[in-house]
Order: structure tokens, then C-alpha cells, then sequence
């Protein structure tokens, strides 16, 4: 059967189309699943065995919106910004994620899209990056929400252009409000182009959305949160959303940005297939209570919650690890299908779900080992151990 990089033994392995019980899975040489099946039948040898034979083995958590934590944001344009954020999240199973930019100076955003560039040509260390998202600066007035109301623009296909320029190739992901002037021409070029169209921040009626859904976008940015409301006879864009299967909802479980009720209702209407957990965390996860900033906004934490200083929520102090705690315990979720929410789910929305998001043979080495509370113990890439709680 032959040598292994990591051989790991697992009470329960989540792959998470599955759940099986003391289960071997193996990562070989170039970083890639090459055995998982009963302890029985495995064979091989390991460089490094790890014993979790009652613990919990997933694939690696998927964050596909956060803009910061522990102190950095990535629209600070700076490669060290986003080194903290990927070694942060790293220690809460996160094995890949998109950095989002938010609504700035445009100038801002071009540096940043820069530096993030560079942060992926270079590698850094923890997370991996699988690539970029600009929320913004493409949005609706009325519900910019803590996106910085001076610096929302119309889209453009040459300021489109422009951008992706600066990307080199790795904008994987635009968030715009789809009703706006010029954003259905926007939706149709960048579908062609191959990059992933979500609609947020955003007053669309139904109709609006509905033409948006046609032109290709196909996710909706943290739904509820800064989208028209609905009403039985004005179901605007949740409506759409919440009735179109070829359509993926993104959603933050935390402890404020919605009622429970209406996280199940989400869950419902789309089930468990088409929701993604993020985070949609700030710079200020990981830190005390304090102020700090999003952008070139000022914002303010006060027991946990991020807002600006006239109480508009802005993201959040949330970890993935965490959105799945109380994905399990508030909601009527099996811990498979909350990790399918925060590792397949994503990966399909991306498009990267052939290569990440699952525990099957040929697939990246991207693993977490949890407890049976559901805390984070080890976070392994590509069949190396990238962090490891200590006991």
C-alpha cells in the first residue's frame, strides 16, 4: 500500500457526504488524499500518525467572505495584513479562504487587490488563499449598510476591466447590488469571464433579481442583511432567492444578525445543499471590545458585536468554527450537514469543489480534527499539520 505523508485514525471521519466510524484516512506525498476506508484494510505506512480515534475528522472549513480578523484588514493593501488573518483562522479549521475587500476609495481598493495578488504569488503562512472577493463598490444607496456610502459606484465594464487587470487572474468572486445602473451588463461579463456574481447590499424587487438570476449571478451575499425587505405582495430579491434552486444563499450564524427563525426558513426553502456559512468577520475578531476600522470607516465593538458608531451593523467578530457550534445547537442541523455548509457548499459556489471541500481520494489533504464539542484541535494542509491546539 506504501508510505504515507500523514496517516490519521479516526473515531469518525465527516467527509461530509458520509459519516464513518473508525476510519483511516491518508495523505500522500504530494499532499493529497490517497486512502480513506476501515483501519482494517489500511496497510500502508505514515511519516506522521496522528491518533484520533475518538475525535472527529473533516475536511477543512471554507470561508468564501471575510474581510478581517486579529487586528489586520486586507484592505489595508499590505501582505502582512493578510498573513494575520490567514494564521488566525487557521486556528478555528479554516483551511481556505477568499479575502474580501469592502467599499473604499477606489485607489484603496486597487492597492489592496495588488497585495493580495502578491500574498498569493508569495504563499503565506496558515490558511491558504483560493483566491479573491471585491464586495463592492457596486451598490444600492439604500442599503450600503456599512459599506462607506462616499466611495459606492456604478459598474462599469471598464473599471471592470480594470480591476480584474489588477487581479491577474485571481478575482474569483464580485458582490453588486443587481438593480443598480449598469449591473446587469456587469453580471453578463463577468459570468463570461468565468467569475463567480453574488447580489448584496441590494433593493431589488423580484423582478430585478429574477433578471440578475438569468444573467448569471448565481449567490446571494449574506442574505437578509442589507437586502429589501419582503412582503407578501413586494417579495423583492429574498423572494427570488429564497424560491430559485440555481441560486446559493450565504448566511452568518452568529449570535445578532438574525432571529433563528429566519435562519430556518432559509434553510427550509434552500436546504443544506444550497447555504454556506461565512463570516463576514472584521478586523477586530479575535480582540477585545474596543474601536478599530473597516475600511476607511470607524467602527465600534461593544460586547462582541461590530458596529459603526450609529449602530449599523458592520460584519462581525464571528469564526467558522463558531458559526458551526450554533449552526448544530439553535437549528435543526446534523453536524454533517453543518460542515457540508462551511466546506462543500463553498467549494461548490466557488467552482473548486473537485479539488477542496470533501474528504475523497485525489482531493487536497486540507483536514480539521475536532472534539466531540466541536472545538477546533488540529488544522492540517495538504497533509501537514498547520496548527495544533495544545493541551
Amino acid at each position: 500500500m506504501g508510505n504515507y505523508k500523514l496517516v490519521i485514525k479516526a473515531g469518525k471521519v465527516i467527509t461530509p457526504f458520509h459519516v464513518y466510524h473508525d476510519y483511516v484516512v491518508a495523505v500522500d506525498n504530494e499532499g493529497k488524499i490517497g486512502f480513506i476506508g476501515p483501519k482494517s484494510e489500511f496497510t500502508g505506512s505514515g511519516d506522521l500518525f496522528i491518533d484520533a480515534s475518538d475525535k472527529i475528522l473533516a475536511p477543512g472549513f471554507i470561508d468564501i467572505h471575510i474581510h478581517g480578523a486579529n487586528g489586520a484588514d486586507v484592505i489595508e493593501g499590505k501582505i502582512e495584513s493578510v498573513e494575520r488573518v490567514a494564521s488566525f483562522i487557521v486556528k478555528h479549521g479554516v483551511t481556505g479562504f477568499y479575502p474580501t475587500t469592502v467599499t473604499s476609495p477606489l485607489e484603496m481598493i486597487k492597492r489592496s487587490i495588488k497585495s493580495l495578488v502578491e500574498a498569493i504569488r508569495r504563499g503565506v503562512k496558515g490558511a491558504r488563499i483560493l483566491g479573491i472577493h471585491t464586495e463592492g463598490p457596486f451598490f444600492s444607496l439604500e442599503k450600503a449598510g456599512a459599506q462607506d456610502r462616499r466611495y459606492l459606484l456604478k459598474p462599469s465594464i471598464d473599471l471592470i476591466k480594470e480591476l480584474l487587470e489588477l487581479g491577474e487572474g485571481y478575482i474569483k468572486r464580485v458582490t453588486l447590488a443587481p438593480e443598480i445602473d449598469g449591473a446587469l451588463d456587469a453580471i453578463r461579463f463577468l459570468k463570461n469571464e468565468g467569475i463567480v456574481v453574488a447580489m448584496g447590499h441590494t433593493n431589488a424587487t423580484y423582478d430585478e433579481a429574477i433578471r440578475a438570476i438569468e444573467a448569471g449571478a448565481t449567490v446571494a451575499n449574506h442574505i437578509y442583511n442589507q437586502m429589501r425587505n419582503f412582503h407578501h405582495r413586494d417579495p423583492g430579491i429574498l423572494g427570488a432567492v429564497l424560491t430559485r434552486d440555481d441560486v446559493y444563499a450565504e448566511i452568518i450564524i452568529d449570535e445578532v444578525h438574525h432571529h433563528y427563525a429566519a435562519r430556518e426558513i432559509v434553510i427550509r426553502c434552500k436546504g443544506t445543499d444550497k447555504v454556506a456559512l461565512i463570516t463576514d468577520s472584521i478586523m477586530a475578531t479575535g480582540l477585545p471590545d474596543g474601536e478599530y476600522m473597516l475600511g476607511a470607516q470607524k467602527i465600534i465593538i461593544k460586547n462582541g458585536v461590530s458596529r459603526l458608531p450609529d449602530g449599523t451593523l458592520a460584519g462581525s467578530t464571528l469564526t467558522m468554527d463558531r458559526a458551526i457550534r450554533n449552526t448544530v445547537r439553535h437549528l435543526n442541523v446534523s453536524l454533517q450537514d453543518a460542515i457540508k455548509m462551511a466546506t462543500y457548499v463553498p467549494a461548490k459556489i466557488m467552482g473548486i469543489d473537485s479539488r477542496y471541500g470533501s474528504i475523497k481520494i485525489g482531493k487536497q489533504g486540507d483536514l480539521v480534527i475536532l472534539d466531540n464539542n466541536m472545538n477546533v484541535l488540529k488544522t492540517i494542509i495538504n497533509g501537514e499539520v498547520i496548527y495544533s491546539h495544545n493541551k
